[in-house]
């Protein structure tokens, strides 16, 4: 099976890129804006973007696309940054206007900022309006797939991505990440509010299965979202860490002024396609802590 991944050298890339080559071998290329250690790498050419003619050739042998690639925001101050938010729209377009001659599948990585405020359980239903400019560009660039989809005669399978965590994620401003980092450094952790607020995380081993059995699935169930299906509160991810860490921190409870909303989803569409169990959340912190204690240790 012929495939090609966008987005190879990011956070989800590139542990998607490594998988799929252990799985499919070197049938699997690569779209990335950085070099990656691998032959047979297909790497658009900035900033006229096309590919070179040989690496043209396995575009047009390529059976499936995942399309991983894209502008994420790394911290909440980036959700309405109107460059990167454009850079999605203008990249998904001229990825599908690529010669696919054999495409026979497009996967597409979305997010869950495509859905509303609307608290409760979401679900593949839940209502889809985007409330930044990130997720309005994800959500406009499922449509522009959905429609060269159906008028190229391909199928697609939408996965919309929820709060994924794991090595790797330490380049974002995230609060696994952060907190984390000061544990390994020895320094209090500041909590903003109660830490009653629920969030759901998915761990990026988990991810990367979901979206390699997207690429066997032989049904059409349409949209899926590939989120963590036990809610967890801020406050009590925090002390997980801590215990994790096995060092005596403090926490610092600031006044948060802010809008709280829980992040709780129905993962029942996902388990039945694609992730019948998800990793043990303490199994994941682990990995995730030793991983960036390794990095900060190594900084020294």
């Amino acid at each position: 099976m012929n495939i090609i991944v966008t987005g190879a050298s990011g956070f989800i890339g590139t542990h998607l890129f490594e998988k799929a080559r252990e799985t499919y071998g070197f049938n699997v290329k690569a779209f990335s804006s950085h070099h990656i250690n691998s032959s047979h790498i297909v790497c658009p050419d900035e900033p006229g973007f096309g590919p070179s003619p040989a690496d043209l050739f396995h575009v047009k042998r390529a059976e499936i696309l995942i399309h991983a690639g894209a502008f994420t925001p790394k911290s909440s101050a980036q959700i309405n940054q109107i460059s990167g938010c454009n850079s999605n729209i203008n990249f998904t377009k001229k990825l599908l206007d690529l010669p696919w001659q054999n495409l026979k599948k497009i996967i597409f990585l979305s997010t869950l900022d495509v859905y509303d405020n609307a608290e409760g359980p979401i679900n593949e239903k839940s209502s889809t309006v985007a409330s930044s400019l990130y997720g309005l560009s994800k959500l406009y660039c499922e449509q522009m797939v959905n429609i060269h989809a159906k008028e190229n005669g391909v199928i697609t399978q939408l996965l919309r991505i929820g709060h994924v965590y794991g090595p790797g994620e330490e380049k974002y401003d995230k609060v696994i990440p952060k907190c984390i980092k000061r544990i390994v450094d020895n320094k209090d952790i500041e909590l903003w509010g109660d830490g009653r607020e629920l969030r759901s995380f998915i761990f990026i081993d988990d991810v990367v299965t979901a979206i390699l059995n997207a690429v066997k699935l032989q049904e059409q169930p349409g949209v899926i979202n590939v989120v963590g299906g036990n809610p967890i509160s801020t406050y009590d991810l925090i002390h997980r860490l801590i215990k994790i860490g096995d060092r005596d921190i403090g926490i610092i409870q600031r006044e948060f002024a802010g809008t709280v909303r829980n992040y709780v989803f129905d993962t029942a569409k996902l388990k039945h396609y694609l992730l019948p169990e998800e990793t043990s959340l303490m199994v994941g912190l682990l990995k995730e802590f030793r991983h960036i204690e390794g990095l900060r240790i190594n900084r020294h």
